[in-house]
């Protein structure tokens, strides 16, 4: 657990009920003003921090976190909260900090910023030194706030709002035919609206039975196109020494300017285990049944096995490594399909309180019949990049501002689903 680092110097100073201290290193300081402060002597602990050590390089640091300290134990963890977030806008590093944070934030009842946290701690290890306080403090997040909601609004400039092919011309044979403009990449800018509505509910002390709905609309006015995409899920969580587990039935959907296009039932199980000290393993097989209303030659069996691995070095950052494979079985062959993915990420706190994550994959699909027009099946090869940014420190009722970049590349046989795509997505969070 990252901490200051001092030299060791003697200091002796007189409090305010004429007692003398002695600190003689920066442990002993935290040791002594946390003492104070809880006896309710905060001015004397501001004094003595201030006192200590002044122009070494963590000098600035140790005293405003005294500060924060003396600001919660005064009633205010708004204030507290300001503060550290302010010393982990230049010090990501410092664990110390981020789980005082992390406490503030939950006697604030800011649910989503303190899981945030709290789940890196956990990951990075830092919580096995705490003795399991940390998830401790998520189980009680779990428990104060049965009935949830989460909700986000995105600015969405996109080179790819239809959908549409990057070419102009399709080949069946030795015909060469136009594509029609409506089915050729059209940029333009949308807005999306989204979030989620759950009920927790505990059994036991290991289990919970969660429902949730997820909802999302998007609309662009320059083709006129508002979709909406929906699901609807039933699942037991259960809490495991290290992580936890959770079997989910799924409903769901999408339509298009009101019209239904896809719809799906399924069943989900995911898992989110630490490994070792510092890794963590997320797998999440899912199952669905689908059925397209316009393309009732798609419908069918969908199975989709994906695997990310995360290696942290600290809450601050982490690697990721993402495998993966689908499969699909459809009604007619020429939809069905293998997939394989891999791809990499790359998450990483800052100084001057910018959080970036960063992530690239590649995927294979091959398809199992012939695709018309063609003489061989279809086959897809996709590449995603994306890049995210937080201003961590730039918050404003409790949301920071978040931009997202990412671009897409489908290599297609097919010329309809020779495709690019990239999208910028601007949004307040609170995730973070």
């Amino acid at each position: 657990m990252t901490a200051w680092h001092a030299p060791a110097l003697a200091l002796t100073a007189r409090l305010s009920t004429g007692q003398t201290v002695t600190v003689n290193s920066t442990a002993q300081l935290q040791t002594t003003t946390r003492a104070l402060i809880a006896s309710g002597l905060t001015d004397d602990a501001r004094r003595l921090a201030r006192a200590y050590s002044p122009g070494d390089a963590d000098y600035a640091f140790r005293v405003a976190y005294v500060d924060a300290q003396a600001a919660s134990a005064e009633g205010r963890d708004a204030d507290a909260v300001r503060i550290y977030r302010a010393i982990l806008a230049q010090r990501p590093d410092l664990d110390l900090v981020r789980i005082a944070m992390t406490g503030a934030l939950a006697r604030l009842n800011m649910h989503d910023t303190a899981r945030a946290q709290a789940e890196r701690l956990i990951a990075a290890g830092v919580d096995d030194q705490l003795g399991g306080q940390i998830s401790g403090l998520l189980r009680s997040l779990d428990q104060k706030r049965p009935l949830s909601f989460r909700g986000y609004v995105s600015f969405l400039p996109s080179s790819n709002i239809n959908g549409g092919t990057d070419r102009t011309t399709v080949s069946i044979g030795p015909v060469i035919g136009a594509i029609p403009a409506n089915q050729q990449r059209q940029s333009g800018i949308g807005l999306a609206l989204g979030g989620q509505l759950a009920y927790r509910a505990e059994v036991g002390t290991q289990s919970a039975l969660i429902t949730a709905l997820d909802a999302k609309v998007e609309h662009f006015p320059s083709i006129k196109r508002t979709n909406l995409s929906g699901q609807l899920s039933f699942g037991l969580e259960h809490r495991l020494n290290r992580g936890t587990a959770l079997t989910r039935a799924l409903l769901g959907g999408a339509t298009v300017d009101g019209n239904r296009t896809y719809s799906y039932s399924g069943l989900s199980f995911e898992t989110n285990t630490r490994l070792g000290d510092r890794w963590r393993l997320y797998l999440g097989p899912e199952y669905r049944y689908e059925r397209y209303d316009l393309v009732p030659g798609d419908n069918g069996h969908f199975l989709t096995l994906p695997v990310q691995l995360d290696r942290f070095g600290g809450p601050d950052t982490f690697v990721r490594f993402i495998a993966g494979a689908s499969f699909g079985r459809k009604a007619q062959a020429r939809f069905s399909f293998d997939e394989a993915k891999l791809g990499l990420g790359y998450y990483k706190e800052f100084s001057a309180g910018f959080t970036t994550y960063i992530e690239a994959t590649a995927a294979v699909r091959t398809y199992k019949d012939l695709y018309p027009g063609l003489t061989v099946p279809r086959k897809d090869r996709r590449f995603d990049i994306g890049l995210t940014v937080t201003k961590r420190d730039l918050v404003v009722a409790g949301f920071a501002p978040q931009v997202s970049v990412s671009y897409q590349r489908n290599q297609s046989n097919a010329a309809f689903n020779d495709t690019s795509r990239g999208l910028v997505d601007v949004r307040l969070t609170r995730e973070f």
